[in-house]
């Protein structure tokens, strides 16, 4: 087996470590920056000090806000004068002087390499050299292959590190979570691992022999040593947010909210020391700030809406509230069911328990498209179809489909409609609503080079409104069924629902979830025109809150 192909497997077989439990002495003591691991401290109100700020942390970007005197979330702009910034670090340690140089976030990014870091990353690729590929597994791992090198910018997300990139381009957030299993969700449900062990080398009766003891040791071990790297960087980023915040608010800060990405359900959850809260937790007491909470970004982003659900609480006769949130993007999307969960006379600020979750990976435009594909062929087979007098013309991708499935008729038919369906999805962005005109157009879907079946626009519209509220009821219902909640047990109202989306479905999603969700004139959507459809705002403002109630509830005094 190759040595490289034997590494990714020992890594994909040991993925979960176990956290050795500490506990930090005191909640106000100076951090230790050499500390592993500790149980977040548990802080009495009156020894917290000053002002707490909230930290939304995702592994593309991160944010620092309070609540302002005027009881306005505030997000602190970084040099740049972005209320986000990217979650990179550059570090370039030379050694011929011992100093070490940290960039972040753009800089981190796009700075380019003067002669010297040119230098100092030539020497570095020769030296490792020396030591790859790998012979000898049970010698030490080498120093030199977790030095920071000056020409890679290190983060959190799927890669641990990426290249130097000419400009700055900010992408979506693709996921809230950190850990799941792919799933394909459509007219039935299909599992699909996210995560396959490949190898090269077979042995004699057609099996993969598998890692030796030593191999795994060794992965073992740099995986140790990776999540120390990633320590680091989580360290430094949330010094840079202490730094920020006290600048801004001229005031030393000890305390903070944090949020995370989501784990993902019950069933899947992980105890690894690379999965929040550990890795995060830890990050900030390097940072020299100490967590009071730690908040899955779904929970943040209902805590954004906290003054209207405690209103809403209130005029209840104090009787918990359901909440569903529901978020989707064109790269993944997810639900949540929450239930308020306190005694208000000992708490005066909202605290959720969570019901149900279940988040996927598939894109929901893929599912739409592949769901009118099938929509459209049937149509086809029942005859609804239109022949042309002589085959079309000018189709540049027609003789790839044509020689690409010869000998599978409904697959070559598939091929055509996937493709005039990818063409009318992306004209439909421009489509106007509630155009009687407009709606009565009609598109065409071509089965053959001589065949194709007919939509009008509404006709389009309507099937996508259809089969996003049977999508929208599945979901909910595999959230219950996924986080183990029997039908009786299920919440017998929805008070609430708050939908983030980040789609082209954006104009529709919210009157179709409520249809999903009963349609009661009594449910109520939280909504704010300031931060609605922007993910990254909901969940800041729902740190900002949080941190602002643990900043009333503390001494007030400022922090030594």
């Amino acid at each position: 087996m190759p040595v490289v192909v034997a590494l990714a497997t020992a890594v994909a077989l040991c993925l979960v470590s176990q956290v050795p439990s500490a506990t930090m002495a005191s909640p106000i003591a100076t951090p230790n920056p050499h500390q592993k691991t500790f149980t977040r401290p548990s802080v009495k109100p009156a020894t917290v000090c000053g002002t707490v700020i909230g930290i939304d942390f995702d592994k593309e970007e991160f944010s620092v806000g309070f609540v302002n005197l005027t009881n306005q979330v505030e997000l602190i702009p970084n040099k740049d004068g972005d209320i986000y910034t990217p979650s990179y670090v550059r570090i370039i340690d030379f050694p011929d002087d011992s100093s070490r140089e940290i960039l972040f976030g753009k800089d981190a990014l796009t700075r380019p390499l003067n002669e010297r870091e040119e230098k100092l990353k030539k020497a570095i690729y020769e030296e490792r050299k020396k030591y790859w590929p790998v012979q000898n597994y049970s010698l030490p791992i080498p120093d030199i292959d977790f030095q920071f090198k000056p020409d890679r910018a290190y983060g959190l997300g799927f890669f641990g590190s990426i290249n130097l990139q000419k400009s700055f381009r900010k992408f979506p957030r693709l996921s809230l979570l950190l850990h799941t299993e792919g799933v394909i969700v459509g007219d039935e449900w299909e599992n699909v691992s996210s995560r396959s062990i490949r190898s090269d080398s077979w042995n004699a009766t057609g099996q993969c022999p598998g890692p030796t003891d030593a191999e795994l040791e060794y992965g073992r071990k740099r995986r140790e040593k990776e999540y120390m790297q990633k320590l680091t960087v989580v360290g430094l980023l949330m010094g840079q947010a202490k730094e920020m915040a006290e600048e801004r608010l001229r005031e030393k800060v000890k305390f903070a909210v944090v949020t995370v990405p989501s784990l993902t359900d019950k069933s899947h959850s992980r105890t690894s020391r690379d999965t929040p809260p550990a890795l995060h937790t830890e990050g900030l007491v390097r940072g020299g700030l100490y967590p009071l909470r730690v908040l899955e970004q779904s929970e943040a982003a209902v805590l954004a809406y906290e003054p209207q659900i405690s209103k809403a609480e209130r005029a209840a006769g104090g009787r918990p509230q359901t909440v569903v949130f529901y978020y989707l993007n064109p790269f993944t999307e997810g639900i949540s069911v929450f239930e308020t969960n306190r005694d208000p006379a000992e708490e005066d600020f909202l605290r959720l328990k969570t019901v149900a979750k279940y988040h996927f990976y598939p894109s929901v435009h893929k599912r739409m498209k592949k769901a009118m594909a099938r929509y459209l062929y049937k149509m086809y087979t029942d005859g609804s179809h239109i022949a042309l007098d002589t085959p079309r013309k000018d189709c540049d991708y027609c003789e790839r489909i044509l020689d690409g499935y010869a000998s599978n008729p409904k697959e070559q038919a598939m091929a055509f409609l996937r493709r005039d369906i990818e063409v009318v999805t992306y004209q439909s962005y421009t489509w106007p609503l509630d155009d009687s005109e407009n709606d009565a157009k009609e598109e065409w879907f071509f089965i053959s080079m001589t065949e194709y079946v007919m939509l009008t626009r509404k006709e389009w519209r309507d099937f996508e409104r259809a089969w996003l509220k049977t999508h929208f009821g599945a979901m909910l219902d595999r959230a219950y069924e996924k986080s183990g909640v029997e039908v009786e047990a299920r919440p017998q109202r929805i008070d609430h629902f708050l939908i983030v989306d980040e789609s082209r479905f954006r104009n529709r999603t919210s009157s179709i979830m409520r249809e999903v969700l009963g349609g009661s004139a009594e449910l109520n959507e939280l909504v704010d025109p300031v931060i609605k459809h922007k993910l990254g705002l909901i969940i800041s403002h729902g740190a900002a809150r949080v941190a602002d109630y643990l900043t009333k509830r503390s001494s007030r005094h400022s922090c030594q």
